[in-house]
């Protein structure tokens, strides 16, 4: 009984003491409300293999229509097979050369070099559409306030992995993606439905 006694007094000294001991929390009576990506966005690149150094303005690149943005790596084998089949689509004449942008997705792991030997022009995957060179830094500008965002071109892109396929609308809005690995014949007629 006196080990019943001893626990209890513990217990209620215990309970008494736990409102003096705590830190101290400030109470915000603001609402908070979660900040999202912006919905209709841009920004500007260097361009793979330009001599001049210029840099490519998204918002422009897509001011007349719709585009499709593919997200590749040097090393990815799907990469490769997305580039090669929509070369081979614009080849044909089923889809423009205007209406397609590749970006490189790992800026920080793989040097523009090696994008070169893979994608450019005497390489083994070579586009005839620019393939942009942004840094994992590379902020997005909000087109519907005109204001830097603070959210990375990753981020905003919704953290792309390699390859991802999407398309811009001509407002600089994301309408449609796919994270199909290897190039598949209803992802690409789906994806020149989208492009009319």
């Amino acid at each position: 009984m006196k080990n019943k006694t001893i626990i209890l007094v513990l217990i209620l000294s215990i309970n008494s003491l736990a409102g003096c001991t705590a830190v101290e929390q400030s109470v915000n009576n603001e609402e908070i409300v979660e900040s999202s990506a912006p919905e209709r966005m841009s920004f500007t690149s260097p361009i793979m293999g330009d001599e001049n150094n210029s840099n490519l303005d998204l918002k422009e690149y897509v001011s007349n229509s719709s585009v499709l943005l593919i997200w590749v790596a040097a090393n990815c084998k799907g990469c490769h097979d997305w580039t090669d089949v929509f070369a081979e689509e614009v080849e044909n004449g089923n889809i423009s050369n205007d209406s397609i942008l590749s970006i490189h997705r790992y800026a920080a792991f793989e040097s523009p070099s090696s994008l070169e030997n893979v994608y450019g022009k005497n390489a083994t995957n070579p586009v005839s559409w620019p393939l942009l060179l942004p840094s994992e830094n590379t902020k997005i500008i909000d087109l519907d306030t005109g204001l830097e965002s603070s959210y990375s071109i990753y981020d905003a892109f919704g953290n792309p992995s390699t390859p991802t396929l999407q398309i811009m609308d001509s407002t600089g809005k994301l309408t449609w993606s796919s994270k199909t690995y290897w190039a598949t014949e209803e992802v690409v007629e789906e994806v020149k439905v989208l492009l009319l």
